[in-house]
């Protein structure tokens, strides 16, 4: 037990971290791509921007024949690159402009039309005119963003603070700011595959540890009830064993053949107790799982009136209780059972009637053409408890009660036996009404 508790936490503490670093991956995934986004949405500035200056200049008069802006430009060779391999590429550092050399173009061109000739010819910008080409070139890139704004250096505007800022930058001066709502249902579509991934994943190992530890919770309380059972049932064993050995040995030890209502006395209580061990035996045989595959039923027909009638007065004989019996039973009443088997069942529903009774119990035993009932004016059986009686080692708690003992196994052989006969049973009880149990023939 010591290695599995160090083994369980360590579980949890693994399984724990597992969680953490998915989290923090999912982080830095959910990052990565908010970083390309916010790169898409400048390229979508720098093109409003230059939507916006062309038109300025055109508006001005300066453009060419057939509204064209003419601009000069000059490419190096770093900014177009050569037919170095990949290696060699690496080793220069090559930045991302020019892996992407049509944005290095369109910077060149920002660059060109703010700071050429045009810059103090064609007046100042209209930020109306930009925000509106922005947010269509935003919606062409698949973005749909509820709030866009763009506003120059120095200016302001009233904005909601958890817009994204963007800055946009010409010759590393800060030329614009731009606000837009969070592309986040943009981002979480992304990773959505992901996202519904882990978080099954998450749910399987979740239900998964929580299904392990159930099951081992139960299977500790089941220990702890077996254990339970064994030292009482030790202790039942040893009590028919003490009183039939005693009486047995007084006879041997002190053997008077004129006094037969002393040998009668003690031959008779050897013969009970006798028989309780051998019912608790059988009782135990019958619980285990083995023994209950290849047990097989030696059936025969029995007269059920004298049968029950024959139970009813050993029942009698044994309790301490005032007893009222009701029998109904034809006198030609018959059935395929194995008579010692079935006789412990009938037994056990009369014991657990007499014991979870007050000083007195009446009990009747009533027999129709589909079965037999057995029922009882006891304490009855809590309702939330009912499905649980058929259960090895399982006894209804009754509060600070002691003066009832069990061990939890009637109810299971009783249930077992009737399954072996290709019966049913069942059972309808309220507390402080008693019990019927049915069986189903």
């Amino acid at each position: 037990m010591k290695h599995f508790k160090l083994i369980l936490a360590s579980m949890r503490i693994i399984v724990g971290l597992l969680f953490a670093a998915n989290v923090i991956f999912m982080m830095q995934l959910y990052n990565s791509i908010k970083e390309r986004y916010i790169s898409d949405v400048e390229q979508c500035l720098s093109r409003a921007d230059q939507i916006e200056l062309v038109d300025r200049i055109i508006d001005a008069g300066l453009g060419g024949d057939d509204d064209a802006v003419w601009v000069a430009i000059g490419l190096q060779k770093s900014d177009v690159g050569s037919t170095m391999n990949a290696e060699e590429l690496r080793e220069l550092d090559y930045s991302q402009g020019f892996r992407r050399v049509d944005k290095q173009i369109m910077s060149m061109i920002a660059q060109y039309l703010h700071g050429g000739s045009y810059a103090d010819r064609i007046g100042e910008p209209d930020v109306s005119k930009m925000e509106e080409a922005f947010r269509r070139d935003l919606n062409f890139s698949g973005y749909y963003p509820e709030e866009v704004y763009i506003v120059a250096p120095g200016g302001t505007v009233e904005y909601s603070s958890d817009l994204w800022e963007i800055g946009y930058r010409i010759n590393g001066d800060l030329t614009y700011y731009a606000y837009i709502s969070p592309l986040t249902n943009n981002i979480l579509r992304e990773m959505g595959g992901v996202i519904i991934t882990s978080a099954l994943i998450a749910l399987a190992l979740t239900f998964g540890f929580w299904y392990l530890l159930h099951v081992i919770a139960r299977q500790r309380t089941i220990e702890e009830m077996k254990d339970d059972f064994t030292n009482n049932m030790t202790h039942e064993l040893k009590t028919p064993i003490a009183i039939a050995y005693a009486a047995n040995d007084s006879l041997l030890q002190f053997p008077d053949p004129n006094d037969e209502a002393r040998t009668k006395k003690y031959l008779t209580a050897a013969l009970e107790q006798l028989s309780k061990l051998s019912g608790l035996v059988e009782s135990i045989l019958a619980m285990s799982m083995e023994r209950r595959k290849h047990l097989a039923m030696a059936k025969e027909n029995i007269n059920l009136k004298e049968f029950l009638t024959k139970i009813i007065e050993q029942q009698k004989l044994k309790t301490e209780k005032t007893c009222e019996f009701v029998l109904e039973c034809p006198e030609d009443a018959v059935v395929e059972a194995d008579p010692t088997h079935f006789s412990n069942v009938i037994g056990n529903l009369i014991d657990n009637s007499i014991k979870y009774s007050g000083d007195s119990v009446k009990i009747a035993i009533k027999l129709d053409s589909t079965g037999l009932s057995v029922s009882d004016n006891g304490i009855g059986i809590p309702e939330k408890s009912l499905p649980d009686i058929w259960s090895k080692f399982y006894r209804v708690p009754h509060g600070n009660r002691t003066d009832v003992r069990g061990y939890g196994i009637g109810l299971f052989y009783v249930k077992s036996i009737i399954e072996k006969h290709g019966w049913n049973i069942s059972v309808v009880s309220r507390q402080g009404k008693g019990s019927i149990f049915t069986i189903k023939f």
